[in-house]
């Protein structure tokens, strides 16, 4: 009796340790879950600010860019219409009506 006693007793413990090792493991499990998810949730919090930025910055450029483009182009325009102004002696409403102001006031005086 006194052999089948302790052989009941030591498969017991085992069976009790490996219950605790499987508990601990799905624990662990449960908890490493947790923080993949937890982690993962950050980084595509992350990731949407990153391209809410980058779509600001874009935006942001692209108006930039658009005001330097419609500037260049005024201060070509003024060139040209100066240009041929001068060169052909035509000038353009613009210059007309400035000139007239500048007549008008000078008559004034």
């Amino acid at each position: 009796m006194t052999g089948n006693w302790i052989d009941e007793l030591k498969q017991s413990t085992d069976k009790e340790r490996k219950e605790r090792e499987e508990i601990n493991r799905q624990r662990s499990k449960e908890f490493f879950d947790k923080m993949r998810v937890k982690a993962n949730a950050e980084r595509d919090e992350m990731n949407g600010l990153m391209k809410q930025v980058a779509e600001r910055n874009y935006n942001d450029n692209k108006l930039k860019r658009d005001k330097e483009i419609e500037t260049a182009k005024q201060k070509a325009m003024r060139q040209v219409q100066s240009e041929y102004e001068s060169k052909h002696g035509v000038n353009t409403d613009k210059t007309n009506g400035i000139n007239q102001a500048w007549s008008n006031l000078i008559k004034d005086l």
